[in-house]
């Protein structure tokens, strides 16, 4: 049997051999990222993992990105900044498909963009449907 553990750092290293961290200006986490960072940080957390012969598991990757601080009638407001989202999702992306290991193979289940109000950010989450082999 495989753990969430385990699947995380599959995940963490097929990011972590791409060319994420030349695209965004944080760097990648398992499970939270640092408080207060105002960087694009990538972040991996687990949702579920059953225990079958073939294990079914669902993961997040989230994507952050700082919200542009934008003046609009002299009042100071944020705003999604969408060129610099679409960069990363771009270069995310492609790291999830065809992936077909010996222990594990993944795919991504879904996409769509999320407000951090606190952070002042958004992010781009990316839920990974990964299936392990025992």
């Amino acid at each position: 049997m495989k753990t969430v553990l385990e699947a995380k750092q599959w995940i963490f290293e097929l990011l972590t051999q791409s060319n994420i961290r030349s695209v965004i200006s944080g760097n990648i986490y398992k499970d939270k990222r640092p408080s207060g960072s105002k960087k694009e940080d990538v972040v991996i957390n687990d949702i579920s993992m059953d225990n079958s012969f073939l294990q079914d598991g669902v993961f997040n990757v989230n994507c952050y990105v700082p919200m542009l601080s934008v003046s609009l009638n002299g009042v100071t407001q944020y705003m999604p900044d969408t060129n610099r989202q679409l960069v990363i999702a771009q270069a995310v992306s492609p790291v999830f498909q065809n992936i077909f290991r010996p222990q594990f193979n993944l795919t991504v289940e879904s996409h769509k963009t999320f407000e951090e109000e606190a952070e002042k950010a958004n992010y781009i989450n990316f839920r990974i449907n990964l299936k392990a082999y025992n």
